[in-house]
């Protein structure tokens, strides 16, 4: 396992080209884009140089990924002043269109956290498939139940006492990705660590991980935390109830 605390940018420019198997991440909403996630006054100016950030990512990601190398990108569709925000745009960056789609993937959790009255809730967030070839790599031998399916059901009751970063993912949604899109020993990169949920997830299915994480509170709790976490024997129950 390799984490390095930096701008992601410039840490995957010392990456080899296609070195990467799959890569498993969530930006700062474009909202919380500034230094230590802290919330950034939107303005015309900053959304171009969000948009700009985001088609130099993917174009940094079309490098380093193997010829069937696989994404998982999670964008949120709500900036945290409640402006509903379709994250499509994000389908027209040049970095972008270097992939090929494969899918859209709900991500659907119980409850809501938005409590508008104004329009219908948004209880669930969109994850992008996109890889870089046609011969992709899927488990269909996963315990998951229907594995091919596009809609996944995984709560995100992070209890108080473990929630360490504000849009920490659950470890069972990354449990999904890796089961069924990665083999042991697969090379996987989170270029948004925040606290090391992939990194954990990692090191419980035995696949090799590199974070990179700007926030250098969020790096810190991110090496303790996979530095900590001991494979239990029962890791594999989530799988088959998300």
């Amino acid at each position: 396992m390799k984490m390095y605390h930096g701008d992601c940018l410039d840490v995957m420019k010392k990456l080899k080209p296609s070195s990467i198997d799959c890569i498993v991440t969530s930006p700062p909403y474009e909202d919380l884009a500034g230094a230590g996630y802290t919330k950034t006054k939107r303005d015309a100016l900053f959304t171009k140089m969000y948009h700009e950030f985001l088609d130099n990512l993917f174009t940094e990601y079309h490098r380093i990924l193997k010829a069937n190398g696989q994404i998982f990108f999670n964008i949120k569709s709500k900036t945290a002043d409640k402006t509903l925000r379709s994250p499509h745009w994000i389908e027209f960056t040049e970095g972008f269109e270097k992939f090929k789609f494969k899918s859209y993937i709900i991500w659907k959790y119980a409850g809501s956290f938005d409590s508008t009255k104004k329009r219908f809730h948004l209880d669930y967030e969109i994850i992008y498939h996109l890889s870089k070839g046609d011969d992709i790599y899927l488990n269909l031998e996963s315990k998951i139940h229907d594995p091919l399916s596009s809609v996944w059901y995984v709560p995100h009751n992070i209890p108080d006492a473990e929630r360490l970063h504000p849009t920490q993912m659950p470890t069972q949604l990354v449990d999904r990705i890796l089961d069924l899109a990665t083999r042991e020993r697969d090379v996987v990169l989170d270029s948004f660590m925040g606290v090391g949920t992939t990194g954990v997830v990692c090191k419980k299915m035995n696949r090799d991980f590199i974070g990179i994480e700007l926030t250098e509170e969020y790096y810190n709790l991110a090496k303790k935390r996979i530095a900590k976490y001991v494979p239990q024997e029962n890791d594999w129950f989530t799988l088959s109830k998300v």
